[in-house]
């Protein structure tokens, strides 16, 4: 069994070319789209990065595997272990392996499980449970003339993560494996030099914000606000696209390296390779300018694309099935043999992929836990968005958003007002949701409005609101 996961950072899906985008952003993730299924509608179970790679990882929701923002709140996934002073770990010994992640069902098969990352900037213990091996590429700590200070906050670069990823495939003893490799790329602070930047300038931007709405956001003294991140008009806003496109242009390149690979050493078509991204980025379609920071599409929906072994059936093509990235971890145990582990909350992509006639969800739940702490509900028509705490934009943000999302992808007109009927039958959806999937007694994500979600703490003194 050969499994390749790709977690890019910080990856719109509508900036993919296969997903529609008119910039030259992804011509290798293009081409695995030729030998695989993408999901239209694929949202992030949590965001960001760490309760959504929580969530990856654990086969779980946010709701019940306890990581729902960054910061001394995520630091504890909710297993046996945790919640008693025994010496030892329950997990291995009770019936049905009920709380293995992802990387302990390869582990514990004795398939070596490889993790490539530049997730220790974000410290959480229970990331680094059971691997094989798990490698921390660190670049040099090389000044440089960004805002951020400095090179080892984006570290490591996309070609570290493919060279390390490639030298521990060769050190590969055997025809399995399961290989982890995350590329911090396309995450600001966006370093790309002129030339790059400059392929991108003359790609469409999107019709939101206008340029009355950019007036609008630049009296908004807010973090990542327009006048904070300088942004005066729609020419600001092309470079600050231009420079993100650039980027993921960049980790393309990289991600085609590793792809390519596994072509040159035979390995590709008996690998199920899956590609997705941890949590998106907003560009000021609701104010705020190169940030994750709410249940938005923006910063939920990402690429989300299979690639099955060739030995296995596939209709290949787009599918507009309702998924979360919880889904993964029963894929790959689908592919691997294995049942999965009795805790695990998602469904098997594995007959969506084989045919697109599968029966799909009639909605799927997600959150979001940094500066904000929001639930949204999307139908295949609909998405209400529940906001707990407002963050630093008390007296914007509404309690209820609710949004055609056919007729308004962009999420602008607010029918909140309009069809309360709507919005009470959503928010009962959600709250029998919770009731299903939640572990404890506290609901995680009510303890993060109760506490002040990370980011919003950290910076509520200097940002009194909008």
């Amino acid at each position: 069994m050969r499994v390749l996961f790709i977690d890019i950072d910080s990856l719109r899906a509508d900036h993919v070319g296969g997903y529609g985008y008119a910039g030259p952003t992804t011509p290798n993730i293009d081409e695995l789209l030729d030998d695989a299924v993408a999901f239209e509608r694929g949202y992030v179970a949590n965001s960001p990065c760490m309760p959504s790679r929580a969530a990856l990882t654990s086969g779980r929701f946010g709701i019940a595997n306890g990581v729902e923002t960054h910061g001394q709140q995520s630091q504890r996934i909710d297993r046996p272990e945790n919640r008693t002073d025994w010496a030892g770990s329950w997990t291995e010994n009770q019936p049905g392996r009920p709380w293995w992640t992802l990387p302990e069902l390869f582990f514990q098969n004795r398939i070596p499980t490889i993790g490539v990352s530049s997730f220790p900037r974000h410290p959480a213990p229970w990331f680094y449970h059971v691997w094989h091996t798990f490698r921390q590429p660190q670049e040099p700590d090389e000044e440089m003339t960004v805002e951020w200070g400095h090179v080892s906050f984006q570290t490591p670069r996309a070609e570290t993560v493919t060279d390390t990823a490639i030298e521990e495939l060769e050190s590969v003893d055997g025809d399995s494996f399961f290989l982890y490799a995350q590329y911090w790329d396309p995450h600001a602070p966006y370093n790309r030099s002129e030339d790059e930047i400059e392929r991108f300038r003359d790609t469409p931007l999107p019709p939101h914000p206008t340029e009355e709405q950019l007036a609008e956001h630049r009296e908004w003294d807010t973090l990542r606000g327009a006048s904070q991140e300088g942004i005066e008009t729609r020419g600001d806003l092309n470079e600050m696209i231009s420079a993100y496109d650039a980027e993921i242009r960049y980790t393309d390149h990289h991600v085609g390296r590793l792809i390519e690979y596994l072509k040159s050493t035979g390995q590709y078509d008996e690998t199920l390779i899956i590609l997705s991204g941890d949590h998106g980025e907003e560009f000021g379609e609701h104010g705020l300018y190169r940030e994750h920071w709410s249940t938005h599409d923006g910063t939920q929906r990402v690429p989300m694309i299979v690639k099955p072994p060739a030995d296995t059936p596939i209709e290949q093509g787009t599918r507009e099935h309702l998924i979360t990235n919880v889904d993964f971890a029963p894929t790959i145990a689908d592919y691997l043999g294995e049942s999965p582990p009795a805790r695990w909350q998602g469904a098997s992509l594995r007959p969506i992929v084989e045919s697109s006639d599968a029966a799909g969800r009639d909605a799927i739940v997600f959150d979001h836990g940094l500066y904000t702490a929001q639930r949204a509900i999307r139908t295949p028509d609909w998405k209400l968005v529940r906001t707990y705490h407002p963050g630093m934009w008390d007296g914007v943000l509404p309690e209820y958003q609710l949004y055609e999302m056919n007729d308004d992808p962009w999420e602008q007109n607010d029918l909140a007002a309009d069809r309360p009927d709507l919005v009470d039958s959503l928010e009962e959806e959600l709250i029998l949701w919770a009731e299903r999937h939640r572990t404890g007694s506290v609901d995680p994500l009510r303890r993060v409005a109760e506490r002040g979600p990370s980011g919003y703490n950290s910076f509520k003194d200097g940002f009194e609101g909008v």
